[in-house]
């Protein structure tokens, strides 16, 4: 168990890329500075870097000290890096799991992996209480309707760079969103109730994966 830990982490609001196509929404990531700053490397390579050109130049003004640059998300003004009081984290391991992810329009991927290794993170922000994870998956696969088992590979549609790896190592370079709740005490709740029966949600992990397909 782990509780009040000293890194400094903060929420990054990017455009949510499993968002139907007739909408534009928002969705936050969580990580440290150093995370962030590793994502943005990603984003800045030759494949990326004119699409994210206003991003990248937030976050090096943020890194200059200007620590109320904005960027645009859904088509408004929004603060790039808000920083959110940890409250706890936990990790966890499980072996052979496998569960139904439901996509934008409802429609079932069966997932499964060898492994997965997840860190799960509950935060206050804003008077906000989110519970958020990162996660290594070994071996991640899904199946549609016809049942046929496929490696999670270089097809991806959600937002870039936010997943990286291969089948030994699949991973989320910034935390994904799991959870809200309404007080500090139903997030608290919650992570007792984690301690004594894990409950993990990798979601919008998969949503990363799907995007709005």
């Amino acid at each position: 168990m782990e509780s009040e830990i000293a890194s400094v982490y903060y929420r990054l609001e990017l455009d949510d890329y499993s968002a139907a196509a007739f909408t534009s929404l928002g969705k936050y990531y969580y990580g440290t500075l150093d995370e962030i700053r590793d994502f943005i490397a990603q984003l800045s390579n030759d494949d990326f870097h004119d699409r994210f050109s206003e991003l990248i130049s937030a976050f090096q003004a943020f890194e200059f000290g200007q620590h109320e640059v904005t960027h645009q998300v859904a088509y408004r003004e929004t603060p790039l890096l808000v920083p959110v009081h940890l409250l706890h984290k936990e990790k966890i391991t499980l072996d052979n799991y496998a569960w139904e992810h439901l996509n934008t329009w409802r429609w079932p991927y069966s997932m499964r992996c060898e492994k997965v290794e997840s860190e799960h993170f509950w935060f206050a922000c804003d008077r906000e209480y989110f519970r958020a994870t990162k996660a290594v998956f070994t071996n991640l696969q899904y199946a549609g309707a016809i049942g046929q088992w496929k490696d999670v590979g270089n097809m991806l549609w959600g937002f870039p760079c936010i997943l990286a790896g291969g089948p030994a190592g699949f991973r989320n370079l910034l935390g994904e969103p799991e959870r809200r709740f309404q007080s500090r005490a139903e997030a608290q709740k919650d992570w007792a109730a984690f301690i004594i029966k894990p409950d993990p949600d990798y979601k919008e992990f998969c949503n990363d994966i799907f995007g709005d397909g």
